[in-house]
C-alpha cells in the first residue's frame, strides 16, 4: 500500500530533536516508538537525542554532551530541511523560530506539558515570548485540546495547530515480559487485585507530582476490603538524590502496615507488560499532559482511574485531584465492578490508535515535504 503526501525532491530530511530512552519517560518513549514507525516508511529522517547517551546505528545520535552548545551550533548550521522539536524548553522554541524565519526551514514544535497553560495565564513578558516563538513556526503539535485552546488565546493560527495524542502503539519488544525486572513479577504473582502505577520522585507546587504518597494511603485504605491487594509502582527515572524521599515513603508504608502491599520498582525496564497484567491502572498526578500510560492501559482494555487535573481520554474514571477520599472511592468502585474492562470494544480502540498513527506520519511527511510510502499493508 502506498500513501502519497507531497511530490517534491528526494533530498528533504526530517530532524527530530528530543529525548530518547533510557529513561523511559512519556516523551522519550514517544520518540522511541515514533522511530520504530518511521522505519516502516520511506521517509528520510534522523533523531538527535538530547537527554541520554543512547544511539542506534545511523538514525539516532546522542548530543547530550554539551547539548546547549550543540543546539546553538545546529540552529545556525544544521543541515536538515525540516526540524521537529519534541521539547518543552522555551529556548529551543526560539531556536526553531530562528531556523524557520532566517534559514527557511520547516519547523514544528510538539507541546505535551500543561505548564505552558499556566505560563500563558500568568501573562507578562514570558507570555509574549512564548506567543512570538510559537507563532513563528510552521506547526505546533498539541497532545490535548486544552493546549490547543491556550495557543489560540495568544494568537496562534488555528491552521498551525495539530492535535495528536502522545500515545503510539507499543512494539512487540516493549511487550516482552522478560524486559521487566524479576522482582516486579515476584511481587505481582502473589497479589490480587493488582493495581499498576508509574512515575518518579518529583514535586509540583510543593506536592508529590505523581501522587506516590497517595498510593501508600490508597493501599492502607483498600487493604481491609482487599487484604491481598498489590500496588506496583514502576519508576521511569530514579536519581540518587531522590532516594531519601523514597525511603520515607517505604517507612510510611511500613508504619501503615502495607509495606507488603506496595512495591516501588526503580530498576529500568518496560512498563507495558506490567499494565497488561494489571487489573487497574491509576494516575494520581497533580499536573499532566496527555499521559501515554492511560492510553496504553485503554489500548489493552485495562480500566483507568485518574485525577481530573487535565482533560483525560474518554472512558477514564476521574477523581478530584489530591483528594484521597475520592481517589479511594473511585478505585474501590473500579475494583468491585465486574463489567467489561473497557468503555469501548478493544479492536475499536486499537483501530483508532492505528488511524491516528497513520495521520501523524502523513503530517510529518507533509511537514518535511517528502513522499511517504508505507512498507507494510496493515500499518
Amino acid at each position: 500500500m502506498i500513501k502519497t503526501a507531497r511530490h517534491l525532491e528526494n533530498n528533504k530530511k526530517l530532524a527530530i530533536i528530543g529525548g530518547y530512552p533510557p529513561p523511559y519517560g512519556g516523551v522519550s518513549t514517544h520518540v522511541m516508538r515514533l522511530r520504530a514507525q518511521l522505519e516502516n516508511t520511506s521517509l528520510n529522517w534522523v533523531i538527535y537525542n538530547t537527554v541520554s547517551q543512547s544511539e542506534e546505528e545511523d538514525h539516532v545520535h546522542s548530543v547530550v554532551h554539551y547539548r546547549w552548545l550543540w543546539m546553538l551550533w545546529y540552529t545556525f548550521f544544521g543541515k536538515e530541511s525540516c526540524v521537529y522539536l519534541v521539547s518543552a524548553r522555551t529556548l529551543n522554541w526560539f531556536s526553531g523560530a530562528f531556523m524557520q524565519k532566517c534559514r527557511g526551514k520547516s519547523v514544528a514544535i510538539r507541546l505535551q506539558n500543561a505548564k505552558i497553560i499556566e505560563d500563558i495565564h500568568k501573562g507578562g513578558f514570558r507570555k509574549w515570548l512564548i506567543g512570538f516563538a510559537l507563532r513563528s513556526v510552521t506547526a505546533i503539535v498539541c497532545v490535548n485540546r486544552e493546549l490547543a485552546s491556550a495557543l489560540q488565546s495568544i494568537g496562534v493560527d488555528s491552521h498551525k495547530i495539530k492535535l495528536f495524542y502522545g500515545f503510539l502503539p507499543p512494539s512487540f519488544t516493549e511487550r516482552d515480559a522478560k524486559q521487566v525486572p524479576p522482582e516486579v513479577w515476584n511481587f505481582c504473582k502473589t497479589k490480587s487485585p493488582l493495581i499498576a502505577a508509574n512515575g518518579k520522585v518529583q514535586f509540583w507546587k510543593g506536592e508529590d507530582l505523581y501522587g506516590l504518597d497517595h498510593l501508600v494511603c490508597l493501599a492502607e485504605r483498600l487493604k481491609p476490603e482487599f487484604p491481598n491487594v498489590g500496588i506496583v509502582v514502576c519508576f521511569w527515572d530514579h536519581l540518587p538524590e531522590d532516594q531519601p524521599v523514597l525511603d520515607k515513603l517505604i517507612t510510611d508504608a511500613r508504619a501503615k502496615g502495607v509495606d507488603k502491599n506496595i512495591f516501588f520498582n526503580t530498576k529500568k525496564g518496560f512498563f507495558v507488560p506490567v499494565i497488561e497484567k494489571a487489573d487497574l491502572f491509576v494516575r494520581p498526578t497533580n499536573t499532566d499532559g496527555d499521559a501515554n500510560s492511560i492510553r496504553e492501559a485503554q489500548y489493552f482494555g485495562v480500566p483507568v482511574v485518574a485525577s481530573d487535573v487535565v482533560e483525560r481520554p474518554e472512558g477514564t474514571i476521574l477523581f478530584r485531584t489530591r483528594d484521597i477520599e475520592d481517589f479511594t472511592n473511585k478505585t474501590r468502585t473500579a475494583l468491585n465492578e465486574t463489567v467489561q474492562r473497557s468503555s469501548k470494544p478493544l479492536p475499536e480502540i486499537q483501530e483508532n490508535a492505528n488511524e491516528r498513527l497513520h495521520s501523524y506520519l502523513v503530517f510529518l511527511a507533509n511537514l518535511s515535504q517528502q513522499e511517504i510510502h508505507f512498507k507494510y499493508s496493515d500499518r
